[in-house]
């Protein structure tokens, strides 16, 4: 997301939650601002749902081609459908999820569209996993 995109994020969850009570994750998210090795990224409806924090150490394009990339990432929180900020994905809806990366963010993340941009319309899918979860459900 760009500066811009994320001001208006945070505009938006101000207007939604302004006659309501305030708790950490709000106060976290409005005072938050980019470090070079995060990214808030915009996640389409999810297919399950997680308690956040939650941790990765594996990242992939799902491309035919693509090869999984070992990372260290960590979703602290997210912004559940631009209303607020919330400790867990909620299955069926859309987010924009905190990444925290230990090192550098990867190649495959900073070369995602803007989610204004038209090239969005593309489609991108982006796969955490741990390699751990992948063993055991093939049986290793």
């Amino acid at each position: 997301m760009s500066n811009e995109t994320l001001e208006l994020l945070k505009e938006q969850v101000y207007r939604t939650l302004r006659d309501q009570g305030k708790d950490v994750l709000f106060e976290e998210f409005m005072k938050w601002n980019c470090n070079e090795n995060e990214i808030m990224l915009y996640s389409d409806y999810s297919l399950t749902s997680l308690d956040l924090p939650a941790s990765f150490d594996s990242i992939l394009q799902n491309t035919l081609s693509a090869e999984s990339l070992k990372v260290n990432v960590v979703i602290p929180y997210c912004i559940l459908n631009g209303w607020a900020a919330i400790n867990k994905i909620e299955k069926g809806h859309k987010h924009v999820c905190l990444l925290q990366f230990a090192d550098k963010i990867p190649d495959i993340i900073n070369e995602l569209p803007e989610i204004n941009s038209k090239e969005r319309e593309t489609g991108f899918e982006i796969i955490l996993f741990n390699t751990l979860d992948v063993e055991y459900k093939n049986g290793g």
